[in-house]
């Protein structure tokens, strides 16, 4: 199917942050491959210089206002958005105005035909009022935060996610459980459709070379066993359970070694806490890395490790099971619909730190075990969550709405 597509995300990547929205620039690039004409607008938050104090903020501030990554076009309007979440629903408004001030001569030669937004609100809602103003259909996909958390911060943001629930041409959520929490406490009888998150079964594959690199790297025995984490360092990706399992988990095997990968508001403080251990030379913090070599991270380690205590379908999962590695993680979200507890990793309640230290413990002892589920975890998705599994339901839905 050909089409032109205008894609809405304030999550996406750019050449200061190679990992933000990395899920929706894949869906792009394959859409690209798939013959859709595709033109992405990213909104920024507006930084004047001397607010730019912090990494976030002045990562804002070097990106620009035009790129081409991996063949496709994106454009970064700036718009006002204040740090904090109550200015979550103003900056619907705001990031409006920008993109209809600084794109709209973009989006008339552009000629999209549809318009594909990523998140509930701000985008959808973004989404809404250009397709009124275009008069363009729009399909919203809903990722997590913008139904499990957003719309209960306030009432304005509850209203209009509840519009874009109603309103949108088509609506996709990448998990049941986000389309159940939409449905039940959003938007009674909205028609959503379930489409996962893929992963690019291609570049996301199990390299001897770079698993002895990586440990040599870090000076890791090949026998030993790594436990590897991949995310934002924050609160609710379940760190700081990680680091208790680990210290725990430390003194009765010598052998085992912690990878943090990835940067976030947490970072330091967990580094300090982790500095109290006596196992600390056995944790390794690598900071953020580029997401094309994330899959030799992933083949140094042994187990997947994901205690998140909110989730929708999150792409670090698919991209772990894709490299082979049996994965630990809590069942929320849709990660209960992609790990298969107990065939291809360990399934464990939100914030049960024995559970965790357990789940770890029977995969440590049983070598067997961690390879067979690295397997069938490798399995599934090549069965169910490809890229290419992805674009062929995100097309069919497309194919359902009448272009104007």
């Amino acid at each position: 199917m050909k089409c032109k597509v205008l894609i809405l995300s304030h999550m996406y990547p750019s050449k200061a942050n190679s990992m933000g929205g990395i899920f929706v620039h894949n869906q792009a690039r394959y859409l690209i491959t798939s013959g859709c004409d595709i033109k992405v607008i990213s909104p920024v938050p507006f930084t004047p210089f001397f607010l730019a104090n912090n990494k976030r903020r002045k990562e804002y501030r070097s990106i620009n206002n035009n790129d081409i990554i991996d063949g496709v076009p994106i454009i970064y309007p700036r718009y006002l958005r204040p740090p904090g979440r109550i200015f979550h629903a103003p900056s619907v408004f705001t990031m409006y105005i920008n993109i209809i001030s600084s794109g709209y001569r973009t989006i008339k030669e552009f000629k999209p035909q549809l318009i594909h937004a990523h998140s509930a609100t701000p985008d959808g809602y973004v989404g809404l009022l250009l397709g009124r103003t275009f008069n363009i259909p729009v399909v919203v996909t809903l990722h997590g935060s913008d139904i499990n958390l957003y719309p209960f911060q306030d009432r304005f943001t509850y209203l209009m996610t509840k519009q874009v629930l109603t309103k949108g041409s088509k609506i996709i959520a990448v998990s049941k459980a986000i389309k159940e929490v939409a449905q039940n406490k959003v938007a009674p009888g909205a028609q959503i459709e379930v489409v996962y998150n893929g992963v690019d079964i291609h570049k996301f594959v199990f390299s001897q070379e770079k698993r002895l690199l990586i440990r040599r790297k870090l000076g890791i025995c090949s026998q030993d066993i790594i436990l590897i984490f991949v995310g934002n360092i924050i609160r609710q990706k379940g760190v700081f359970e990680i680091k208790f399992a680990f210290s725990d988990l430390a003194k009765r095997y010598k052998n085992i070694h912690l990878i943090v990968v990835g940067d976030g508001p947490e970072l330091n403080h967990l580094i300090s806490k982790a500095k109290e251990l006596q196992s600390f030379k056995r944790m390794h913090f690598v900071g953020r890395q580029m997401h094309k070599i994330i899959p030799d991270w992933m083949s140094a380690g042994d187990i997947f490790i994901f205690p998140s205590w909110s989730e929708g379908h999150p792409s670090v999962i698919l991209e772990a099971m894709s490299c082979s590695l049996p994965v630990v993680a809590t069942k929320v979200g849709g990660i209960a619909e992609t790990v298969v507890n107990g065939k291809s990793g360990i399934l464990i309640d939100k914030g049960d730190e024995c559970a965790l230290v357990n789940a770890i413990d029977e995969l440590i002892k049983n070598d067997e075990k961690r390879i067979t589920m690295g397997h069938v975890g490798r399995q599934l998705v090549e069965q169910l969550f490809s890229w290419e599994k992805n674009v062929e339901r995100t097309l069919e839905i497309y194919r359902q709405i009448k272009f104007k």
